[in-house]
């Protein structure tokens, strides 16, 4: 699943600063997501996390999303 370009909400976060906010997703690497929040940028954990897909609605945590972009298109699900 790419999502880069899409707008996430953070629904759950360890750092409970960044539980709420949304903005677009700039980059990713395969720990972390760099969302554009309107007037900063912020970065959240993928770890311990979990996300709604604006556009779809629907709801991934970071364990579904660990690692790199290009390592997980190949990855098979159970």
């Amino acid at each position: 699943m790419n999502l880069i370009g899409e707008t996430l909400v953070i629904l759950t976060s360890r750092d409970p600063t960044k539980t709420g906010r949304s903005g677009k997703v700039l980059l990713e690497t395969a720990q972390t997501f760099i969302i554009d929040a309107g007037s900063s940028s912020i970065m959240v954990e993928k770890a311990g996390a979990a996300f709604r897909v604006a556009r779809t609605g629907a709801v991934v945590t970071g364990e579904d999303l660990s690692g790199r972009l290009q390592d997980r298109l190949g990855r098979r699900r159970p």
